[in-house]
């Protein structure tokens, strides 16, 4: 009986270095393309075009989030409607508007829309030109306002420790989000990390609970080059403190298109014990199998000391 418990457990500790070593996946959007991305190596593969709604191209998308049961939305930014994304295709269906038109300024009337989901499966929103969030009715893409953050958030990212949101267009600010009341307080600068023609800030908090976050720089600022590239970096979020790990490389039709929609997966909801923060790592991570093949393994042995053979 020992020998089988402890092959079970040496299945998990393999399992265990599978998971270790498995890449990380995350899905961008850029204008009207989803793109695969392996954070391990930050390289994009496409996966296919959003395609077109009453005769026009379905593009300038951000707010890529998933919600608890696998479903893709984001926004469409033109023409400010709430878009359900198939994650095999990239094709993109419209659910409605957002009631959002005509709001914003200049000849695009862009509104710098960010949307993630949190722990209660709701659909979160923001403009960093209005500086106001809003709940997002997944089932008609209608939208409620909250209220005002103060702050030009241009991107949101939810896990079970709350609402957050990055600073856009010179803000390099990491905030929290009353979802009360809208209003953002800082946590803290991204630093001198954070690129001085950044525009916008997508994010993504994945399984371990690392924050991930895909940096845009399109449009760029007057008189600026566009960065081939847009780049991968992590933050802290309990700091702000953001890390740049370097482009996001990958066919030549995403070079020099700001990649403005970033999921990591589903909203992360698990709480430790403590119920302080988040938890580490999901339950089947590396460190859970690892201890749960010990610890069956151990208890085998004990109990044969506990009953010899006669």
């Amino acid at each position: 009986m020992r020998p089988l418990i402890c092959a079970i457990a040496a299945g998990m500790l393999a399992a265990a270095a599978f998971s270790a070593n498995a890449a990380t996946l995350a899905y961008g959007e850029a204008f009207d393309t989803l793109y695969k991305i392996d954070l391990d190596t930050r390289q994009a593969t496409t996966v296919g075009r959003a395609g077109t709604y009453a005769g026009q191209t379905i593009g300038n998308i951000s707010g890529l989030t998933t919600l608890r049961d696998g479903s893709r939305y984001a926004v469409w930014g033109g023409y400010k409607q709430l878009l359900r994304i198939d994650p095999a295709s990239g094709v993109a269906t419209v659910v409605g508007s957002l009631g959002l038109a005509g709001q914003g300024s200049g000849q695009f009337d862009p509104l710098d829309l960010g949307m993630t989901a949190d722990c209660d499966g709701t659909l979160w929103l923001s403009s960093g030109i209005l500086q106001q969030v809003w709940t997002v009715d997944p089932a008609t893409g209608a939208t409620t306002l909250v209220g005002s953050t103060g702050k030009p958030i241009a991107g949101l990212v939810a896990n079970a420790d709350g609402l957050y949101g990055s600073g856009s267009r010179g803000d390099h600010g990491f905030y929290r989000i009353d979802r009360k009341t809208g209003a953002a307080t800082l946590i803290g600068d991204f630093g001198s990390a954070a690129s001085s023609v950044l525009n916008s800030v997508s994010m993504g908090f994945d399984a371990g609970g690392t924050l991930w976050a895909v940096l845009n720089y399109v449009p760029p600022n007057s008189g600026s080059v566009v960065p081939d590239w847009s780049d991968l970096a992590t933050i802290d979020p309990a700091t702000g403190a953001m890390t740049v790990l370097g482009p996001i490389a990958g066919p030549d039709a995403l070079r020099q298109v700001g990649m403005k929609g970033f999921t990591t997966g589903p909203t992360q909801c698990s709480r430790r014990p403590d119920a302080s923060g988040p938890v580490a790592a999901p339950v089947d991570a590396t460190w859970a199998l690892t201890l749960l093949g010990l610890l069956l393994c151990a208890g085998a042995y004990r109990g044969g000391r506990r009953h010899p053979r006669a």
